[in-house]
């Protein structure tokens, strides 16, 4: 047979293979054909890059190799298949963004003496999720490491200082600094281990810091009240670790190790420093720290073998310092008070949800977060002539978050939290004997 004829019969015999393959209901992919990948994804060898998260409805499929996915930008709310291979995949919430600052405050003018506030602090916007509701991640085969992380919460935007009072104009008081947001949970999906000893960690995300409160504006030079510092922003409370459902491996003799982990709460931020007047202006308190995530407030499936399951509460952030207190700028005036500082937040609970361990003598763990500690007070300002400020007192502490409030197996391991220390008080300003400064 000549070349020609060969041609010939290579191409009928490829038409009926494609025939062969539209009536049985299946297609022939040429060797070498990447299957379709979700937009936002791209793909070298078993490495592959996502940036977009997984949308609903689309399907990423990794090879039979030991893939690495990593998946930001996005929740995951479609599906992530590992197959064969020892997998790691790793998934990232989106992290909040900042709240914007306070404007500034007005100062006073021959018309209007007085200044005016300054404008608070916007709040951050909450973290995203890891895998969101309609999310699944399935590690197939194989000795896979799954992680989730929630996004973080985006801090509280800073407070405007207040404006200068003119003459006997009072100053104006400091702007208050924006709340921090929440972060956001690891799983509120479903994620699959698959057989073989997989290590799945779903962890939500650090609260957003709180905002600084701003420092207060001085009054005029002709007896002229000072300006309170501002309050120091709250921030935002921890993720949830997983409200979904991990499952270790429903018929996997494996020994896999699940663990769920609350974020960690915000810190709450200072309060401002109070003006220098006639009376020194108080300072701000500071913010109080934010609460600790849940651990697990769904369900933790260990299945078949013996599992190691564990869920944390998150820690709770520190309180704020209070903010000193004005000094006093003309003779006899005493200074301001200085802030309360902020309480500490509370950690975690460890388990809302439901642990089980299955099959297998698994080692079930339960752990509440430790409280954040208080913020110190603020120091008293410094008297011209007159008393200094009170120092203000410390914030409280935070509690340690409980153990367990949920459905766990006999035999599980049960540890509340520690709580946090109170915060020290702050020293009080003195009498400078006349010395007259801010």
């Amino acid at each position: 047979m000549n070349s020609t004829a060969r041609a010939r019969t290579a191409r009928r015999l490829g038409r009926a293979l494609v025939g062969l393959g539209t009536v049985a209901g299946f297609a022939l992919v040429a060797p070498g054909t990447a299957l379709a990948i979700p937009p936002g994804c791209t793909q070298t060898g078993s490495n592959f890059v996502c940036t977009a998260g997984i949308p609903a409805g689309q399907v990423l499929d990794g090879t039979s190799a030991n893939n690495i996915i990593t998946i930001t930008g996005g929740p995951v709310n479609g599906t992530v298949n590992g197959l064969g291979g020892n997998d790691t995949i790793t998934v990232t919430g989106v992290a909040g963004v900042s709240g914007p600052n306070g404007a500034p405050g007005a100062n006073g003018t021959a018309g209007t003496p007085a200044g005016t506030a300054g404008g608070n602090g916007g709040v951050g916007t909450g973290g995203g999720v890891a895998v969101g509701g309609t999310g699944i991640i399935d590690g197939g085969l194989g000795t896979d490491s799954i992680t989730v992380t929630g996004g973080a919460g985006g801090n509280g935007g800073n407070g405007g200082a207040g404006g200068t009072g003119l003459g006997s104009g009072a100053g104006g008081a400091g702007g208050n600094g924006g709340v921090g947001g929440v972060g956001g949970a690891g799983n509120a999906g479903l994620i699959h281990g698959g057989a073989g000893n997989d290590t799945v960690n779903t962890t939500g995300g650090k609260g957003g810091n709180g905002g600084l409160g701003a420092l207060g504006g001085n009054g005029g030079l002709t007896a002229g009240g000072a300006g309170a510092g501002g309050i120091g922003g709250a921030a935002g409370v921890g993720g949830v670790g997983n409200s979904g459902t991990v499952n270790g491996g429903t018929a996997d003799a494996g020994l896999d190790t699940v663990t769920a982990t609350g974020g960690a709460g915000g810190s709450g931020a200072a309060g401002g420093v109070g003006g220098c007047g006639s009376g020194g202006g108080a300072g701000g308190v500071g913010g109080a720290g934010g609460a600790g995530g849940i651990g697990n407030s769904g369900t933790i499936n260990g299945g078949a073998g013996v599992d190691t399951l564990k869920a944390n509460g998150g820690s709770g952030g520190a309180g704020g310092v209070g903010g000193k207190g004005g000094n006093g700028i003309s003779a006899t005036q005493p200074g301001g008070a200085g802030g309360v500082g902020g309480a500490g937040g509370s950690g975690g609970v460890g388990n809302s949800g439901a642990v089980n361990g299955d099959l297998g003598a698994d080692v079930i763990t339960v752990t509440g977060g430790n409280g954040g500690n208080g913020g110190a007070g603020g120091n008293g300002g410094t008297g011209c002539n007159g008393p200094g400020g009170a120092g203000g007192l410390g914030g409280a502490a935070g509690a340690g978050g409980l153990g367990n409030t949920g459905t766990v197996e006999a035999g599980t391991t049960v540890v509340n939290g520690n709580s946090g220390s109170v915060g020290p008080n702050g020293v009080a300003g003195v009498n400078n004997g006349g010395v007259c400064s801010c």
